[in-house]
């Protein structure tokens, strides 16, 4: 992920506490087979590498909606700020802003 964010591994599938002000977003981590999850607080579009196959979010953030991008800089989805998890296909993602 560029920029660089905080991040846990967790062998859940389900994110980790998700914090106010946060979007957090897990991908499985082939490499240790658990899933990453990342905590996404600076307003920034994050350019992702090898996301694939399904994970999972929560929009934690006060009053911001989290877009995410396909390859050609489309919009496929916007996530309004609820804090509850949902799972999704991470593979056409090739970027995310967070605000």
């Amino acid at each position: 992920m560029s920029p660089a964010a905080d991040y846990v591994h967790t062998t859940s599938g389900n994110p980790v506490e998700c914090t106010s002000g946060n979007l957090c977003a897990g991908v499985w981590d082939p490499a240790v087979g658990k899933y990453k999850v990342f905590f996404l607080y600076r307003c920034a579009q994050y350019s992702l590498s090898y996301w694939n196959g399904v994970g999972q979010a929560v929009n934690n953030q006060i009053g911001a909606a989290a877009f995410f991008y396909g390859q050609n800089g489309q919009v496929l989805d916007v996530a309004l700020p609820e804090n509850r998890p949902f799972t999704y296909d991470w593979t056409p993602v090739w970027s995310i802003r967070n605000c």
